[in-house]
């Protein structure tokens, strides 16, 4: 498109007479084209509007899916013969109780208004501009008119009311957007929380208007999602890449969407087995909602707490408080923060040098086997909720599958040997690929060797393995090296 678009205006300048100013020729050309193409997408959006209620279908309602049905271990179990020593030397590393961030979405106590919002803002800074912040990022730009709202959540009243957003001028939200994201980082996930935020910043407590507005801005920013309707009101369907845990979903031509609520007073989505929406796809190019964390966030306002000597970047855990339970993999491939992956270097490299690389692996299983608080999720959240790295410093405790992510950076990063996961039923535990020694608990992979680490399992070294677990409980996660 950016292509076309050039080849386009040279052949403009070419047709233009010399004296002519370049700034005002670009200038020319530029609004031109993009009233050609608001006016192509106007078009587009007006007959999506039309076909969305004539092509309202009824489906199914799929439960949610559990990761794994075997409950975790309740206390973290010791190792009965000669444990590892516990790091003495460590001061301010374990992880102390603080306040913790909101929590993922519909499972907090129910909040009319997102964080960071006041339930009073003036009339000018509420009618006129967008003013919050979300993810460390300021947001300040001008606030167009928009509908004023639905009726009813009838498909026709939904259609029109498409339809009529299509002549608003969403310009601004929607190259917010994409500056966030090609310049701040902000993954699709972080996209689908700043889209609704906007969206709320409109419509306020209409909780109905908001999912029609969030679902709108996410098909002009190329992200599959639709509207569904059900329990008299509408919710956001999301077509994610990875598979979910916990969450209900639709199944609609073989594609997974993923049932969210924006209204915090109807979260249970699996009330209603029967769910209707539109069985078309929407006419420009849309793509599945990536949960990975490729690249760390970068925001312009970035507070990083410490805990200890470890700092952890805000932002990122602001993100994480959001996300619903995805796949190990995601969480365990993530990149860390600058802050966070600079100051566990900072701290933790000076004990590592000088020691030999059995040494190094058995340190750095010690010093999580010792220095963290173990917990379940059930215990410290009510639900499941796997950590990202940086969590593991700013929660007061973790269980086995935090510690084994973490586990899994830290030798990845600091020592540059290869690790794979290992998913035991109701457990997680990790594995390096070192010299294993006779006697040592190991798994195979591809030809390779790798000695099985256990960061719950207090006290025990390397090469050893919880007793109650059998080499056919293993299931192996292939991680990749660190970039």
């Amino acid at each position: 498109m950016k292509r076309s678009l050039t080849i386009l205006f040279a052949a403009g300048l070419y047709c233009c007479s010399f004296g002519q100013d370049f700034d005002d020729a670009f200038k020319n050309f530029e609004q031109k084209n993009q009233k050609t193409f608001n006016s192509f997408s106007d078009s587009i959006n007006k007959a999506f509007a039309e076909a969305l209620a004539a092509n309202i279908k009824t489906f199914s309602c799929e439960e949610p899916l559990i990761k794994d049905q075997k409950p975790k271990p309740g206390i973290s179990p010791k190792y009965p013969d000669k444990p590892l020593d516990a790091p003495s030397d460590l001061p301010g590393l374990k992880p102390k109780r603080g306040d913790e961030p909101g929590l993922p979405e519909g499972k907090e106590s129910p909040q009319e208004t997102p964080d960071n919002v006041s339930t009073n803002p003036t009339p000018e800074a509420h009618l006129y501009r967008f003013d919050f912040t979300i993810f460390g990022e300021k947001i300040d730009a001008e606030k167009k008119d928009f509908p004023k709202g639905l009726h009813n959540i009838s498909p026709n009243e939904v259609s029109e009311f498409w339809s009529d957003l299509s002549e608003c001028d969403c310009s601004g939200i929607i190259n917010n957007c994409v500056e966030k994201k090609e310049k701040r980082f902000f993954n699709d996930w972080a996209i689908y929380n700043l889209a609704k935020r906007f969206a709320w910043e409109i419509y306020g407590n209409k909780y109905d208007e908001q999912v029609a507005m969030t679902v709108f801005l996410l098909n002009q920013l190329g992200v599959e999602s639709k509207i569904g309707f059900a329990d008299d009101h509408l919710f956001c369907l999301l077509n994610i890449k990875q598979q979910l845990y916990g969450v209900s979903f639709v199944d609609i031509r073989g594609k997974r969407y993923y049932i969210f609520e924006v209204n915090p007073k109807f979260f249970n989505q699996s009330r209603n087995p029967l769910f209707r929406t539109y069985d078309i796809a929407f006419p420009l190019p849309t793509n599945s909602i990536d949960m990975n964390v490729r690249k760390p966030l970068i925001a312009e306002e970035k507070p990083v707490g410490t805990n200890g000597n470890i700092r952890v970047n805000m932002s990122m855990i602001e993100l994480f408080s959001t996300y619903p339970q995805v796949d190990i993999d995601v969480y365990a491939n993530a990149e860390p923060s600058y802050e966070f992956r600079q100051s566990v270097e900072d701290i933790l490299s000076p004990y590592l040098n000088g020691l030999t690389e059995s040494d190094a692996v058995a340190f750095l299983l010690a010093y999580e086997q010792y220095g963290f608080e173990y917990a379940t999720d059930d215990d410290q959240f009510g639900y499941e909720k796997p950590f990202f790295c940086e969590e593991n410093y700013y929660y007061p405790q973790n269980d086995c599958e935090d510690r084994s992510v973490l586990f899994a950076f830290l030798v990845r990063h600091l020592l540059g040997l290869e690790v794979v996961l290992i998913d035991y039923p109701g457990h997680l535990a990790a594995a390096v690929r070192m010299a294993a020694r006779p006697g040592m608990a190991t798994v195979g992979r591809a030809g390779k060797e790798y000695v099985i680490c256990d960061p719950t399992y207090i006290g025990a070294p390397p090469g050893t393995e919880m007793p109650e677990f059998t080499p056919g409980d293993r299931k192996l996660i292939l991680l990749p090296a660190l970039r």
